[in-house]
């Protein structure tokens, strides 16, 4: 609240001091998202030590890259500008080799944390804005159930549509049916291995099946309903409608585990629309009108590029061989992409240049795709394929998020998807909980391996970091309580004079409530960047920070004591806390409980 109004108030000054210097230096950014931060450059901050100030910037070391002045000339006229406003600023200094230091009044403290208070539930939500985001994740193919290897991509892109939104964007969630292809065919045709095996009419060779036990349920009871009637059929006969059973089956699964998790979605997007509705056609006329389509055995790159042998794009280089090119190169990539196979068939990236021109087509300003780490070599081309369409690359952004390896009782856990071994998301939600979940998936940034400890994830101990987050909340509501037996009113402390608050004295007191207020800066910061674990790495802190107070003086400072005034402080500074603490981890999905109790 407090680093917002700061923020903006030092954008003014910079913009009346050094006219377009903020926006030459986002035109210094080479990415949407970091345009987007760029917005929010020279950052207001929290020093290290609360001797340099309460706030502090680094404007002047970010402007003197395109103001070509020395940072500490910078500085100085900005803390000029900043001395004049004496109501709320009580001194300002610069010190090192540009920085600004600040330090603010407490009655302008008391006046960011009654604000808070009067927000409740909307503190720290941005104000709403006019950016339409579409954003896309999970997208897994429909031929299984969901696992631990979605589960990553399923939580971080649920976090990231929560903060956009609460940020004040208008988003909306989207899942890409991959319907079609040869993924779709394979799983036809396992269905229809395991109806054979179901009926006791097993195929030669079942090997290249999928094996899990849902797909074997599937074949069982197609086999009871449908009976014999597809034995010994051309697989021109049962090829696609066992395909379109296999989806079905799988998209409910999905479905039905995406709701367990509490991870919506708007819009459930079909790729065989896409090939139904001309949209490969639309976009291949685009290609074909600006001249950018050539036929041809390889790439006109084929000899200059060598790949590993290990590579996937070695590994299918035969796809490549024969067909239409898209001259990608052109506009940024490394090589051509083939978008026609030697038989006229359209290649999954057509199907996906089409997708991505039909998400401007509706109206979105912002394409957020959260892919796996595996589909970093396909960013590239995307955007070269869009660039080359005449539409925004920069508008898209893709998210990439890693593996992660499960740990039970100190040793990784391995798993086979095609032998049916897999860990479940389902059983995950089961074992942990859902809360245990989300904070594990969101403690780090999306491109960071990690160990999933699932024993850690299920005790009820200080060690285990969502018990510690849940349990200061818990601590906090029990205060607020205890306060409300003893007499004293919290529903009205944001009506509080500014002589109650200065009986905050302590200077934890100051730094805890200075961290509350962060809460709309943190909120804008980590949607600007796209990094929810932002958020939980902010509430984690200052459950550290309150649990660090409150042990220091639970003896010699009790929260309640025969200081009615000062109890009052010290309530609504708890009631604050507790509400940036609430409300960010209820803006990722996590739950703040009210009561708990630690078993060690």
């Amino acid at each position: 609240m407090i680093h917002c109004w700061l923020q903006k108030y030092l954008h003014e000054i910079i913009d009346k001091l050094y006219p377009g210097s903020r926006q030459r230096l986002a035109q210094k950014q080479s990415t949407f998202s970091r345009q987007e931060k760029a917005l929010w450059a020279a950052n207001i901050q929290q020093p290290k030590f609360s001797d340099h100030g309460d706030y502090a910037t680094n404007a002047a070391l970010e402007l003197a890259a395109v103001l070509h002045q020395p940072p500490r000339d910078i500085a100085h006229a900005i803390a000029q500008v900043l001395k004049q406003h004496d109501a709320s600023i009580a001194n300002v200094a610069v010190a090192g080799a540009g920085f600004v230091n600040i330090h603010i009044t407490p009655i302008l403290l008391s006046k960011g944390a009654c604000q808070a208070l009067q927000q409740e539930h909307n503190f720290g939500r941005g104000p709403q804005n006019t950016c339409n985001v579409l954003l896309e994740f999970v997208s897994t193919n429909p031929t299984g159930p969901l696992h631990l290897g979605h589960a990553r991509g399923a939580f971080v892109g649920d976090a990231l549509a929560r903060l956009l939104d609460f940020a004040g964007y208008n988003v909306s969630r989207e899942y890409y049916i991959n319907d079609t292809g040869g993924q779709i065919e394979q799983l036809a045709r396992s269905i229809y291995a395991h109806y054979c095996q179901a009926l006791h009419r097993p195929l030669p060779d079942p090997s290249q099946a999928y094996n899990g036990p849902d797909i074997q349920k599937l074949g069982g009871d197609i086999a009871t309903r449908e009976g014999t009637q597809w034995l010994n059929k051309e697989s021109s006969e049962w090829l696609q409608l066992f395909g379109q059973w296999g989806v079905k089956h799988s998209l409910a699964s999905i479905q039905n585990t995406l709701r367990k998790a509490n991870i919506p979605f708007d819009r459930w997007f079909s790729e065989r629309s896409l090939h139904e509705n001309g949209s490969l056609q639309r976009a291949l006329e685009v290609y074909r009108q600006k001249g950018l389509l050539y036929e041809a055995q390889t790439t006109r790159q084929a000899n200059s590029k060598k790949r590993r042998e290990d590579s996937k794009a070695a590994q299918h280089a035969q796809q490549q061989q024969g067909g239409t090119f898209l001259q990608t190169s052109s506009f940024g990539d490394e090589e051509d992409r083939i978008v026609l196979r030697a038989d006229g068939s359209p290649a999954y990236f057509l199907a996906d240049l089409a997708y991505h021109a039909d998400k401007f087509a509706r109206g979105f300003h912002r394409l957020i795709n959260v892919f796996g780490a595996d589909h970093v070599g396909h960013v590239n081309r995307l955007k070269a394929g869009l660039a080359a369409m005449g539409l925004p690359q920069q508008a898209l952004q893709c998210v990439l998020v890693h593996m992660v390896r499960l740990v039970r009782q100190g040793q990784q856990a391995r798993f086979s998807k095609r032998e049916g071994n897999v860990y479940l998301l389902d059983d995950l939600l089961d074992d942990i909980g859902i809360d245990a979940a989300r904070f594990a998936f969101l403690m780090r940034t999306p491109e960071s391996p990690f160990d999933l400890d699932v024993d850690l994830l299920c005790q009820q101990a200080m060690d285990n970091p969502v018990f510690y987050v849940q349990y200061g909340h818990a601590r906090m509501a029990t205060l607020l309580q205890r306060a409300e037996q003893e007499g004293l009113q919290i529903d009205d402390l944001h009506q509080l004079s500014a002589e109650v608050w200065l009986k905050l004295a302590l200077p934890e007191e100051r730094e805890l409530l200075k961290a509350a207020l962060a809460l709309p800066h943190v909120i804008q910061q980590a949607a600007a960047a796209t990094r929810p674990h932002r958020v939980l790495h902010y509430a984690y802190g200052l459950v550290e920070q309150f649990h660090s107070y409150f042990t220091k003086y639970r003896s010699s400072e009790r929260i309640l004591s025969e200081d009615r005034e000062l109890s009052q402080a010290r309530v609504a500074l708890v009631r604050v806390v507790k509400l940036a603490l609430s409300n960010s981890l209820g803006m990722l999905g996590i739950h703040a409980p009210a009561h708990m109790l630690p078993k060690t």
